[in-house]
């Protein structure tokens, strides 16, 4: 039953309505379209009649096409799939087996009123799995990220790479060309993340007298572990002269968005946040802010570094003592007692991984829920900001990036 679901039109607006899937022959019509007709043809390999495009290095891309449809219910209405017969599987095998001049390409296309994306799901993963007739997932979001910047690539929980394309760049993809703007930003995740201290205990004292010496001016802070990410993140983005793509605004001028990142070359703001990963929730922003930002920029980052924590009140609140008396010797004003902030103090730290989340006009609202911020010391109310359920980190129809630490 074709059920309504979320549709993306040519305007980016998303819209609850049924799938428009082409069918059969028409499928392959919008791809020879994007790749022109010169190029392509249709081959007999082991029995199938496919569609072959030969890209600008003499490549013959090998392209099984399937509809992109939503689920159906229960599912959400953002998620969609691509089938995946059984005799992919042993095609793809045979293909490599018998040493055949074909790149086989898993190929969604995704069609809603005239509006078509092309879905490149690398085929790795599938079929070390095994396919079974099972499905491929792709997201609304996915779909506006490869709509919107063009060429959009990401890897799901799951570890399966997906790449959104838009109908008029297929060409340039299949012939070798990335995406422009958005990778460079996850480039530059993935170097701050290699030489960032993952996988390590990062005890509080060494922490606070790093960036003590490095005269951060957040070193005193109780929440060591947040500043010590900034501290790195700073530190990083400086040294590499990167500042103009992103950069930490770590001293908010009056007027200025309350948020941690901007990113400049591409004109949005981001967070920076570092969250025990038990926790089940993390404190979001201003709702206001949020969304003026959303509605100015098109996108806002929330990038979340998970960490294990060791609480200082089950280590006989040693860092609690260390940091008040490092405090102290530093600066003779200090007058806090030995123990303040003891039974919140982290002992010391090990990040984990770390999750950058999009939310855009697309879906943000899915996500975001009123987060109860109370009162001001004062009485009068804070406010209302949004709470981040960390379940979203699984959702990959906000997550756009993913990094988890593997021990070599």
């Amino acid at each position: 039953m074709n059920a309504n679901s979320e549709q993306l039109d040519l305007g980016g607006n998303v819209i609850l309505d049924k799938d428009q899937a082409l069918l059969h022959q028409s499928l392959s019509d919008p791809v020879i379209a994007g790749l022109g007709v010169g190029n392509c043809r249709f081959d007999k390999v082991l029995g199938r009649k496919v569609l072959v495009y030969v890209n600008r290095h003499g490549k013959n891309c090998l392209l099984l096409l399937k509809a992109v449809t939503y689920l159906g219910n229960p599912h959400p209405s953002y998620k969609k799939r691509i089938q995946l017969p059984d005799w992919y599987q042993d095609f793809c095998l045979r293909v490599a087996q018998d040493h055949l001049p074909y790149d086989v390409r898993f190929l969604g296309v995704y069609h809603y009123e005239g509006n078509v994306i092309f879905v490149d799901f690398r085929k790795d993963t599938y079929l070390q799995h095994g396919l079974h007739n099972s499905s491929a997932h792709v997201y609304i979001n996915d779909l506006f990220q490869g709509q919107t910047y063009g060429i959009f690539e990401k890897e799901d929980k799951y570890g399966n790479v997906l790449t959104t394309i838009r109908c008029n760049l297929l060409k340039d993809y299949l012939d070798g060309a990335g995406n422009r703007e958005t990778f460079p930003l996850f480039d530059l995740f993935g170097r701050f993340n290699s030489g960032f201290r993952f996988g390590e205990w990062i005890p509080a004292l060494e922490a606070i007298r790093e960036m003590q010496q490095a005269g951060w001016h957040q070193w005193k802070q109780a929440e060591w572990a947040g500043f010590y990410l900034e501290y790195r993140f700073d530190k990083f983005t400086k040294e590499n002269g990167v500042i103009g793509q992103m950069r930490l605004v770590s001293r908010k001028k009056k007027g200025q968005p309350d948020f941690d990142i901007y990113f400049g070359e591409s004109d949005f703001y981001g967070d920076l946040k570092a969250s025990d990963i038990r926790h089940t929730e993390a404190p979001g922003n201003d709702q206001k802010n949020l969304l003026e930002c959303i509605d100015r920029s098109g996108r806002f980052w929330y990038v979340i570094y998970e960490h294990e924590t060791v609480k200082d009140r089950d280590c006989g609140f040693e860092a609690t003592r260390a940091r008040n008396q490092f405090i102290r010797s530093v600066d003779l004003g200090y007058t806090k007692d030995g123990l303040s902030y003891g039974n919140k103090m982290k002992n010391r730290v090990l990040f984990r991984k770390m999750t950058i989340l999009e939310l855009n006009r697309v879906n943000y609202s899915s996500v975001l829920r009123n987060f109860r911020q109370g009162h001001q010391p004062g009485g009068q109310a804070r406010n209302p900001k949004f709470l981040i359920d960390k379940k979203t980190l699984q959702n990959d129809n906000i997550v756009v990036f993913r990094y988890t630490h593997r021990q070599q």
